[in-house]
């Protein structure tokens, strides 16, 4: 079984019965963040990028186990909020991971994307995306 399909399966795992600002199930907010970056670790990263953070019973451990080798694991990681952690101190340490940052740029566009498209405010994931041109 491929990285991308393993981490595709994963994330649908994961996600069920989860949905995205829009009202879609959550898979189709990763499937659309893998769209968006190039590299077949990029896309396997993008469809994980939320699985530590919202998928129940998921760690680093877990994805190591699930056959995902360091790179991945780490971008993942690095993809993941810490408690307490504000919103461009998380940008800034995901971005310092260099496959998690196109990961983190798809993600925030679409959520920029999702929040236009329900009319809630867009000001945290542009000023995140402007850290992002900006910095990196």
């Amino acid at each position: 079984m491929s990285v991308l399909y393993r981490a595709a399966k994963i994330a649908e795992e994961a996600h069920a019965g989860q949905t995205d600002k829009t009202g879609q199930p959550y898979i189709e907010h990763c499937r659309r963040v893998a769209d968006g970056v190039e590299t077949l670790d990029q896309k396997a990263v993008a469809y994980l990028h939320d699985v530590l953070e919202k998928g129940e019973g998921w760690s680093r451990d877990r994805l190591e186990a699930a056959g995902f080798g360091s790179s991945i694991v780490s971008a993942v990681d690095a993809l993941t909020r810490r408690p307490d952690e504000d919103d461009l101190a998380f940008v800034r340490r995901a971005a310092s991971n260099p496959l998690a940052l196109p990961v983190k740029r798809a993600d925030l566009a679409d959520n920029l994307w999702q929040a236009r498209q329900t009319g809630t405010p867009t000001s945290k994931f542009e000023d995140s995306l402007r850290v992002l041109d900006d910095e990196f």
